[in-house]
């Protein structure tokens, strides 16, 4: 019995000497990074070509080329220093923009990969990975996929590739990664009609651009949000992840400006329309708008339905004029905070990192925000040595910061 108490005596000192994880809720926000440009491969698949086989030939060499700086970029090793990143940070909830898929097949069963051609190529095998399904295998099961968005999606598209003739199929997502032990449930907006456009446990943005018409059908380039409500030391959150259009899809197209701003519209209204004033409401995501976006001088050209009707304020202040608050600004002292973007190649010795892009939007405003840092931003922290190469991880750094609301 003497013993007995002795060893509680010991187990109970050893538990209160035991640090309690911190208060509020850690969360990260980190683009995963395709790897190239595809702006190549979606121009030589819109452009006009007098014959198909013109156009299967253009197709082919771009899409060859970006498979080649894909594979190049060792997008397998750099999903596991990025699942590294996530690991040693342990936060409560990760945001992941570009989780791309990409696969290759056969055009037909009559056509059987033969080793180190067609699909098998050395020079874009490598480039054939799913970046969610090796994110969530590197972390262990110490995080479950609480839901994902599909943005594109391209399936079996032929194309040649040595003279073999194969299917090209990608799909672009967001997706919110919760540690395992907490609970969470995705918020399904479809039956609140709050969600015009479901994908898989998120929505499609309604402002997007038109279908692209390609000889081999058309391609929908799409953006997205998803949440999940988690609880976590008690206080309930509600989590939204996205990625919002480029600035500017192309200096042909003025008008796609706007498509960021309809999409931050969208967003913040189901954020603020589905809000029961009770969970904290925390968005996360590459939002492609800095806070030195200077708002744009009218007019547009009106060709969008909704384009008339919006203001051109920029993402950023999208949410900051409705209540949001950037967490980086609560930051004690003074940091550039800059999380875009590396090369293309990812090979840059000196970090490219010029603008602030990556957000945590929170509302309403934390009472303090702690451990607030970026990873992978500078080449003692983010540089990762794969395979004897130099490369960052990914085009952005990623976000991570403890918000508390006391």
């Amino acid at each position: 019995m003497k013993h007995l108490s002795v060893s509680l005596l010991l187990a109970a000192c050893i538990g209160a000497s035991a640090p309690a994880r911190a208060a509020g809720i850690d969360v990260m926000t980190q683009n995963q990074y395709v790897g190239a440009d595809l702006a190549p491969v979606l121009d030589a698949a819109t452009a006009i070509y007098p014959t198909q086989e013109a156009f299967l030939g253009a197709f082919s060499s771009a899409v060859v080329d970006a498979l080649m700086k894909i594979a190049a970029s060792r997008p397998a090793d750099r999903t596991r220093a990025l699942a590294t990143e996530i690991d040693e940070r342990h936060p409560d909830v990760v945001g992941l923009q570009e989780a791309y898929r990409f696969s290759c097949a056969p055009l037909l069963p009559a056509y059987p990969t033969v080793p180190g051609m067609g699909c098998d190529d050395p020079s874009i095998r490598a480039a054939f990975t799913d970046h969610l399904g090796d994110t969530a295998a590197a972390l262990r099961g110490g995080y479950l996929i609480a839901g994902q968005v599909t943005n594109l999606n391209v399936a079996g598209i032929p194309f040649l590739v040595n003279g073999y003739p194969a299917l090209i199929s990608m799909a672009d997502r967001d997706a919110i990664l919760v540690r395992k032990g907490l609970a969470s449930a995705w918020v399904n907006f479809v039956p609140i009609a709050a969600c015009a456009k479901p994908s898989d446990q998120g929505c499609n943005y309604l402002a997007a651009p038109p279908p692209l018409s390609t000889p081999a059908g058309t391609i929908a380039i799409e953006r997205g949000f998803l949440a999940v409500d988690v609880t976590v030391r008690g206080q309930p959150y509600r989590v939204f992840n996205t990625h919002l259009e480029q600035r500017l899809l192309a200096p042909s197209l003025p008008q796609t400006r706007l498509l960021q701003v309809g999409q931050a519209y969208e967003l913040l209204g189901t954020a603020l329309g589905t809000w029961d004033g009770v969970r904290k409401l925390i968005v996360l995501g590459d939002m492609n708008s800095a806070p030195v976006d200077a708002i744009p001088v009218p007019p547009y050209p009106a060709t969008l339905p909704w384009a008339p009707a919006l203001p051109t304020v920029p993402p950023y202040h999208v949410f900051l004029f409705n209540g949001f608050t950037d967490a980086w600004t609560l930051r004690p002292h003074a940091d550039a905070g800059f999380s875009c973007c590396q090369s293309e190649d990812l090979a840059n010795r000196q970090s490219q990192l010029t603008e602030r892009i990556d957000m945590v939007f929170a509302l309403p405003r934390p009472s303090r925000v702690e451990n607030l840092s970026l990873l992978g931003n500078d080449q003692e922290e983010g540089v990762r040595r794969i395979g004897g190469g130099v490369l960052w991880p990914s085009d952005h750094a990623a976000l991570a910061a403890r918000l508390h609301f006391d």
